[in-house]
């Protein structure tokens, strides 16, 4: 494999990784109107860990650090655990496309958490992506309007914007613990504690009916196969080819593909308003990745980054 290549499969495979992301939104709003986000939660981790157990030869070799499991439990207790709880109660609350377009607020958070804990310092472009894909996100999210299917859309707005938090943290332990362990054991570990987590909420809420509407069973098995097995396969693989901070830029592309294909399977009508804002999306993802391979960063940004100084030779009676 050539260099080129071996630097835009990563890539690839994080674009992907956000279609999916962005699709479960629409996959989650038809799921939700049959059945209880808790009982879809559980059977979505449930066939992605059979489907792992099934390809468990390609865990690799599982050798354990003592203190991981703080990490590990903490990952999991954020992703599946907090994040997928708090998405699926704000999908009964607002529109697949407003949830889709609080995610591009995740890679800030991110970036922001990449720079406290591992160090590391975003260039100045990609601060200028990030800002230009918050505005494009928040005018995005202010052209939406609500439907009969969106009672409280500031509310489920609200919780997704916690889930996007959770998600960041999870984000960052990924990738101190892809140094350590391979991404196919991390993505089977997530869908394992996600049966363990989300099996309590098959007893609450509604009661499980055999007569579920052939919509809501291919919602759950794509998000299930597609959604957690794949996109978050080929995340997690993408991120430990990368940095923290570049995978980020990705999560940009979600309400792209949220909104886009909220408009084609649910009909949700964008405004002009709102293609301008996706427009203005794309171009912050670009001016990211333009930035961290192509741009130069700016003079005063790198006088910022002063060397370090250098100590003098201590004396010597012999010279």
């Amino acid at each position: 494999m050539s260099a080129g290549q071996s630097h835009l499969l990563p890539k690839i495979a994080l674009v992907c990784a956000v279609f999916f992301w962005g699709s479960s939104f629409i996959a989650m709003k038809q799921a939700v109107l049959v059945l209880d986000p808790g009982k879809i939660i559980f059977f979505r981790m449930l066939i992605a860990a059979i489907g792992f157990l099934v390809l468990y030869r390609f865990w690799g070799r599982f050798e354990y650090r003592s203190g991981d499991w703080v990490y590990l439990l903490i990952m999991a207790l954020c992703e599946p655990g907090i994040y997928f709880f708090l998405e699926s109660q704000a999908l009964r609350l607002t529109t697949a496309g407003a949830a889709a377009t609080i995610n591009a607020l995740q890679p800030p958070i991110v970036a922001l958490l990449a720079w406290v804990i591992l160090r590391e310092y975003p260039r100045f472009w990609t601060l200028s992506g990030f800002a230009v894909c918050i505005l494009g996100a928040v005018g995005l999210s202010l052209g939406s309007t609500g439907t009969e299917y969106a009672p409280m859309p500031w509310l489920g707005n609200l919780l997704e914007l916690g889930a996007m938090a959770a998600s960041g943290v999870y984000v960052i332990l990924l990738k101190k613990m892809s140094d350590r362990y391979s991404p196919f054991l991390l993505t089977a570990l997530q869908a394992f504690a996600g049966v363990v987590l989300f099996f309590p909420l098959i007893f609450f809420g509604e009661p499980l009916s055999t007569d579920i509407p052939a919509s809501g069973a291919i919602a759950v098995l794509y998000l299930a196969t597609f959604v957690t097995f794949g996109g978050y396969f080929l995340y997690n693989w993408g991120i430990a080819q990368t940095s923290a901070v570049e995978a980020s830029i990705f999560l940009n592309l979600i309400p792209v593909f949220g909104v886009t294909l909220a408009f084609l399977v649910l009909g949700e009508q964008p405004t002009l308003f709102q293609g301008a804002m996706t427009l203005l999306i794309i171009a912050g993802v670009l001016l990211c990745e333009l930035g961290s391979t192509y741009l130069p960063t700016p003079m005063r940004g790198r006088a910022a980054a002063a060397p370090p100084p250098v100590r003098p030779k201590p004396f010597d009676p012999r010279s």
